[in-house]
Protein backbone atom coordinates (compact mmCIF):
# COMPACT_ATOMS: atom_id res chain seq x y z
CA UNK A 1 0.00 0.00 0.00
CA UNK A 2 1.00 3.63 -0.21
CA UNK A 3 2.35 5.55 2.75
CA UNK A 4 -0.68 6.36 4.89
CA UNK A 5 0.24 10.03 5.05
CA UNK A 6 -0.22 10.27 1.30
CA UNK A 7 -2.87 7.82 0.26
CA UNK A 8 -6.39 6.81 1.12
CA UNK A 9 -7.73 5.44 -2.18
CA UNK A 10 -7.58 1.82 -3.26
CA UNK A 11 -4.72 1.07 -5.62
CA UNK A 12 -7.03 -0.60 -8.12
CA UNK A 13 -8.75 2.76 -8.58
CA UNK A 14 -5.60 4.89 -8.75
CA UNK A 15 -3.28 6.48 -11.30
CA UNK A 16 0.53 6.49 -11.29
CA UNK A 17 2.60 8.74 -13.59
CA UNK A 18 6.39 8.39 -13.54
CA UNK A 19 8.54 11.05 -15.22
CA UNK A 20 11.93 9.88 -16.55
CA UNK A 21 10.62 6.33 -16.15
CA UNK A 22 12.06 5.36 -19.53
CA UNK A 23 15.69 5.92 -20.51
CA UNK A 24 17.92 5.04 -23.46
CA UNK A 25 21.06 2.93 -23.40
CA UNK A 26 23.10 0.96 -25.92
CA UNK A 27 20.28 -1.58 -26.21
CA UNK A 28 17.57 1.00 -26.87
CA UNK A 29 14.70 2.00 -24.62
CA UNK A 30 14.60 0.54 -21.12
CA UNK A 31 13.21 1.17 -17.66
CA UNK A 32 14.92 3.54 -15.27
CA UNK A 33 16.97 1.34 -12.87
CA UNK A 34 14.86 2.44 -9.88
CA UNK A 35 11.84 0.78 -11.52
CA UNK A 36 13.48 -2.64 -11.92
CA UNK A 37 11.83 -3.77 -8.67
CA UNK A 38 8.48 -3.65 -10.46
CA UNK A 39 9.53 -4.61 -14.00
CA UNK A 40 8.11 -8.15 -13.80
CA UNK A 41 4.69 -6.62 -13.07
CA UNK A 42 4.95 -3.84 -15.64
CA UNK A 43 5.89 -6.23 -18.45
CA UNK A 44 2.59 -8.10 -17.98
CA UNK A 45 0.49 -5.06 -18.83
CA UNK A 46 -1.06 -3.99 -22.10
CA UNK A 47 0.72 -1.07 -23.74
CA UNK A 48 -0.24 1.97 -25.73
CA UNK A 49 2.41 4.44 -26.87
CA UNK A 50 2.27 8.21 -27.28
CA UNK A 51 4.74 10.86 -28.40
CA UNK A 52 5.44 13.45 -25.72
CA UNK A 53 7.72 16.32 -24.79
CA UNK A 54 10.03 16.17 -21.76
CA UNK A 55 8.38 16.64 -18.38
CA UNK A 56 9.24 16.93 -14.72
CA UNK A 57 6.51 16.43 -12.08
CA UNK A 58 5.61 20.15 -12.01
CA UNK A 59 5.27 20.54 -15.79
CA UNK A 60 3.32 17.29 -15.97
CA UNK A 61 0.87 18.50 -13.34
CA UNK A 62 0.51 21.78 -15.25
CA UNK A 63 -0.25 19.86 -18.45
CA UNK A 64 -2.98 17.91 -16.68
CA UNK A 65 -4.55 21.22 -15.66
CA UNK A 66 -4.05 22.55 -19.21
CA UNK A 67 -2.03 25.52 -17.98
CA UNK A 68 1.64 26.49 -17.58
CA UNK A 69 3.96 25.65 -14.70
CA UNK A 70 4.53 29.36 -14.13
CA UNK A 71 0.78 30.02 -13.85
CA UNK A 72 0.50 27.38 -11.13
CA UNK A 73 3.23 29.02 -9.05
CA UNK A 74 1.94 32.53 -9.67
CA UNK A 75 -1.55 31.55 -8.53
CA UNK A 76 -0.09 30.94 -5.07
CA UNK A 77 1.29 34.45 -4.53
CA UNK A 78 -0.05 38.01 -4.59
CA UNK A 79 1.16 39.66 -7.78
CA UNK A 80 1.80 43.39 -8.06
CA UNK A 81 0.02 45.04 -10.98
CA UNK A 82 3.41 45.99 -12.44
CA UNK A 83 4.31 42.34 -13.13
CA UNK A 84 3.94 41.57 -16.84
CA UNK A 85 5.55 38.15 -17.10
CA UNK A 86 6.92 35.29 -15.01
CA UNK A 87 9.29 32.37 -15.52
CA UNK A 88 10.08 29.13 -13.73
CA UNK A 89 13.61 29.29 -12.26
CA UNK A 90 15.16 25.83 -11.87
CA UNK A 91 18.36 25.42 -9.82
CA UNK A 92 21.03 23.07 -11.07
CA UNK A 93 24.41 21.57 -10.27
CA UNK A 94 26.79 21.49 -13.23
CA UNK A 95 29.78 19.35 -14.14
CA UNK A 96 32.37 20.50 -16.67
CA UNK A 97 33.23 18.02 -19.39
CA UNK A 98 35.82 18.34 -22.13
CA UNK A 99 33.74 20.63 -24.33
CA UNK A 100 30.37 21.11 -22.61
CA UNK A 101 28.60 21.66 -19.30
CA UNK A 102 26.60 18.71 -18.05
CA UNK A 103 23.59 19.36 -15.82
CA UNK A 104 22.92 16.94 -13.00
CA UNK A 105 19.43 15.48 -13.19
CA UNK A 106 16.86 17.48 -11.28
CA UNK A 107 15.85 14.60 -9.03
CA UNK A 108 19.49 14.08 -7.93
CA UNK A 109 19.86 17.62 -6.55
CA UNK A 110 18.81 17.96 -2.89
CA UNK A 111 16.56 21.01 -2.66
CA UNK A 112 14.11 22.40 -0.11
CA UNK A 113 12.30 25.59 0.86
CA UNK A 114 15.27 26.76 2.94
CA UNK A 115 17.37 26.69 -0.23
CA UNK A 116 14.72 28.63 -2.16
CA UNK A 117 14.61 31.34 0.52
CA UNK A 118 18.41 31.63 0.47
CA UNK A 119 18.42 31.90 -3.33
CA UNK A 120 15.90 34.76 -3.28
CA UNK A 121 17.85 36.69 -0.65
CA UNK A 122 21.09 36.28 -2.59
CA UNK A 123 19.85 37.14 -6.07
CA UNK A 124 17.15 39.78 -5.62
CA UNK A 125 19.60 42.71 -5.25
CA UNK A 126 21.00 41.79 -8.68
CA UNK A 127 17.60 41.09 -10.23
CA UNK A 128 16.10 44.34 -8.97
CA UNK A 129 18.45 46.19 -11.33
CA UNK A 130 16.61 44.42 -14.18
CA UNK A 131 13.13 45.24 -12.78
CA UNK A 132 12.84 41.58 -11.78
CA UNK A 133 12.23 39.71 -8.55
CA UNK A 134 12.67 36.09 -7.51
CA UNK A 135 9.88 34.61 -5.37
CA UNK A 136 9.69 31.24 -3.67
CA UNK A 137 6.55 29.11 -3.52
CA UNK A 138 7.49 26.31 -1.18
CA UNK A 139 10.69 24.97 -2.70
CA UNK A 140 9.84 26.22 -6.20
CA UNK A 141 11.18 29.49 -7.63
CA UNK A 142 9.38 32.01 -9.84
CA UNK A 143 11.03 34.94 -11.62
CA UNK A 144 8.74 38.00 -11.88
CA UNK A 145 9.39 40.55 -14.63
CA UNK A 146 8.03 44.07 -15.02
CA UNK A 147 9.30 44.11 -18.61
CA UNK A 148 8.53 41.00 -20.70
CA UNK A 149 11.45 39.08 -22.17
CA UNK A 150 10.97 37.81 -25.71
CA UNK A 151 12.93 34.57 -25.66
CA UNK A 152 12.26 30.84 -25.81
CA UNK A 153 14.76 28.86 -23.71
CA UNK A 154 14.28 25.11 -23.83
CA UNK A 155 12.45 23.71 -20.82
CA UNK A 156 14.53 22.53 -17.89
CA UNK A 157 13.15 18.97 -18.17
CA UNK A 158 14.77 18.84 -21.63
CA UNK A 159 18.26 19.59 -20.32
CA UNK A 160 18.05 17.93 -16.89
CA UNK A 161 20.60 15.12 -16.92
CA UNK A 162 21.96 16.43 -20.23
CA UNK A 163 23.92 19.49 -21.34
CA UNK A 164 23.45 23.23 -21.08
CA UNK A 165 22.69 24.76 -24.49
CA UNK A 166 25.77 26.41 -26.00
CA UNK A 167 23.88 29.09 -27.91
CA UNK A 168 21.40 31.82 -27.11
CA UNK A 169 17.69 30.93 -26.97
CA UNK A 170 15.52 32.03 -29.88
CA UNK A 171 13.96 35.49 -29.61
CA UNK A 172 15.19 39.07 -29.58
CA UNK A 173 15.95 38.83 -25.83
CA UNK A 174 17.68 35.45 -26.07
CA UNK A 175 21.08 37.03 -25.52
CA UNK A 176 19.79 39.11 -22.61
CA UNK A 177 18.36 36.16 -20.69
CA UNK A 178 21.50 34.11 -21.35
CA UNK A 179 23.73 36.92 -20.02
CA UNK A 180 21.53 37.20 -16.93
CA UNK A 181 21.86 33.47 -16.25
CA UNK A 182 25.64 33.81 -16.69
CA UNK A 183 25.76 36.63 -14.13
CA UNK A 184 23.83 34.43 -11.71
CA UNK A 185 26.33 31.62 -12.28
CA UNK A 186 29.20 33.95 -11.32
CA UNK A 187 27.39 35.21 -8.21
CA UNK A 188 26.63 31.66 -7.05
CA UNK A 189 30.26 30.72 -7.61
CA UNK A 190 31.35 33.65 -5.42
CA UNK A 191 28.72 33.04 -2.72
CA UNK A 192 28.10 29.32 -2.20
CA UNK A 193 25.41 28.32 0.27
CA UNK A 194 27.03 27.68 3.65
CA UNK A 195 23.94 25.91 4.98
CA UNK A 196 24.03 23.43 2.08
CA UNK A 197 27.68 22.63 2.71
CA UNK A 198 26.88 22.11 6.39
CA UNK A 199 24.23 19.58 5.33
CA UNK A 200 26.73 17.92 3.02
CA UNK A 201 24.78 18.89 -0.11
CA UNK A 202 26.42 19.78 -3.41
CA UNK A 203 26.69 23.41 -4.50
CA UNK A 204 24.13 25.03 -6.77
CA UNK A 205 25.83 26.48 -9.84
CA UNK A 206 23.02 28.25 -11.65
CA UNK A 207 19.37 28.91 -12.39
CA UNK A 208 17.70 28.03 -15.68
CA UNK A 209 14.77 30.25 -16.67
CA UNK A 210 12.07 28.56 -18.75
CA UNK A 211 8.34 28.42 -19.33
CA UNK A 212 7.89 32.19 -19.60
CA UNK A 213 4.21 33.16 -19.37
CA UNK A 214 2.31 36.40 -19.61
CA UNK A 215 1.09 37.51 -16.18
CA UNK A 216 -2.47 36.38 -15.77
CA UNK A 217 -5.09 37.58 -13.32
CA UNK A 218 -7.82 34.99 -13.63
CA UNK A 219 -9.98 32.64 -11.64
CA UNK A 220 -8.42 30.13 -9.28
CA UNK A 221 -7.17 26.99 -10.99
CA UNK A 222 -9.03 23.74 -10.48
CA UNK A 223 -6.58 21.72 -8.43
CA UNK A 224 -6.12 17.96 -8.35
CA UNK A 225 -5.27 16.02 -5.22
CA UNK A 226 -1.85 14.50 -5.91
CA UNK A 227 0.70 12.52 -3.91
CA UNK A 228 4.31 13.40 -4.75
CA UNK A 229 7.75 13.58 -3.16
CA UNK A 230 9.06 16.08 -5.69
CA UNK A 231 10.10 19.16 -3.65
CA UNK A 232 8.72 21.70 -6.14
CA UNK A 233 5.38 19.96 -6.68
CA UNK A 234 4.87 18.70 -3.13
CA UNK A 235 4.22 22.16 -1.71
CA UNK A 236 1.62 22.97 -4.37
CA UNK A 237 -0.69 19.97 -4.14
CA UNK A 238 -2.91 18.41 -1.51
CA UNK A 239 -2.09 14.72 -0.91
CA UNK A 240 -5.13 14.01 1.26
CA UNK A 241 -7.62 11.75 -0.53
CA UNK A 242 -5.44 11.81 -3.65
CA UNK A 243 -5.95 9.14 -6.29
CA UNK A 244 -2.98 10.30 -8.40
CA UNK A 245 0.76 9.81 -7.85
CA UNK A 246 3.21 11.92 -9.86
CA UNK A 247 6.80 10.97 -9.16
CA UNK A 248 10.32 10.46 -10.41
CA UNK A 249 11.59 6.85 -10.35
CA UNK A 250 13.87 7.55 -7.37
CA UNK A 251 10.92 8.47 -5.15
CA UNK A 252 8.50 5.71 -6.11
CA UNK A 253 9.83 3.43 -3.37
CA UNK A 254 8.79 6.11 -0.85
CA UNK A 255 5.22 6.14 -2.16
CA UNK A 256 4.49 2.51 -3.08
CA UNK A 257 5.82 -0.44 -1.12
CA UNK A 258 7.60 -3.09 -3.14
CA UNK A 259 5.31 -5.85 -1.89
CA UNK A 260 2.08 -3.99 -2.69
CA UNK A 261 -0.19 -4.03 -5.69
CA UNK A 262 0.56 -1.36 -8.28
CA UNK A 263 -2.04 1.25 -9.26
CA UNK A 264 -4.54 0.25 -11.92
CA UNK A 265 -3.44 2.88 -14.45
CA UNK A 266 0.25 3.58 -15.04
CA UNK A 267 2.00 5.99 -17.42
CA UNK A 268 5.79 6.02 -17.87
CA UNK A 269 7.39 9.03 -19.57
CA UNK A 270 10.88 9.53 -20.99
CA UNK A 271 13.00 9.91 -24.11
CA UNK A 272 10.22 11.61 -26.04
CA UNK A 273 7.63 8.89 -25.50
CA UNK A 274 4.93 7.96 -23.02
CA UNK A 275 3.57 4.46 -22.51
CA UNK A 276 0.22 3.64 -20.94
CA UNK A 277 0.35 0.38 -18.99
CA UNK A 278 -3.11 -0.97 -18.32
CA UNK A 279 -4.23 -4.11 -16.56
CA UNK A 280 -5.59 -6.53 -19.18
CA UNK A 281 -9.11 -7.87 -18.74
CA UNK A 282 -7.85 -11.30 -19.76
CA UNK A 283 -4.52 -13.05 -19.28
CA UNK A 284 -1.66 -11.27 -21.07
CA UNK A 285 1.68 -12.92 -21.81
CA UNK A 286 4.67 -11.16 -20.33
CA UNK A 287 6.32 -9.00 -22.97
CA UNK A 288 10.03 -8.56 -23.52
CA UNK A 289 11.75 -5.21 -23.55
CA UNK A 290 10.27 -1.80 -24.26
CA UNK A 291 10.16 -1.50 -28.02
CA UNK A 292 7.90 1.31 -29.20
CA UNK A 293 5.12 0.05 -31.46
CA UNK A 294 3.21 2.89 -33.07
CA UNK A 295 2.58 6.22 -31.37
CA UNK A 296 -0.44 8.42 -30.88
CA UNK A 297 -0.08 12.15 -30.21
CA UNK A 298 0.77 13.81 -26.90
CA UNK A 299 -2.66 15.48 -26.95
CA UNK A 300 -4.35 12.07 -27.10
CA UNK A 301 -2.13 10.83 -24.28
CA UNK A 302 -3.10 13.63 -21.91
CA UNK A 303 -6.76 13.28 -22.85
CA UNK A 304 -6.52 9.66 -21.75
CA UNK A 305 -4.77 10.55 -18.48
CA UNK A 306 -7.46 13.12 -17.65
CA UNK A 307 -10.12 10.42 -18.03
CA UNK A 308 -8.49 8.58 -15.12
CA UNK A 309 -8.02 11.64 -12.89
Amino acid sequence: MLCAAYWSHKLNQSLLIVTHGLISNQDGLTLHPDLFLWEHLLLKRKRRWFATSSHNPLSLYASLLDTSSAHILASNIALDASIQQYWIASPYHAQLTRDAVRVMSEESLPWCEEDAVWMCELLNPLLSEEAMQLKFVGAALLLLCEKPLHASPVSFPEISGGYLPNRHPDGVDGGHIMRLMSEIQMLLNQSPAAHRRTRGDMDVHGLWFWGGSKAWQGDDLDRMHVASKNPCLQGLVEPKSANIIITEPENLINLVRQDSELPKYIFLIGEGVMVHLNKPLLFCFRQRGWEVQGMASEKEGFQLIRQYC
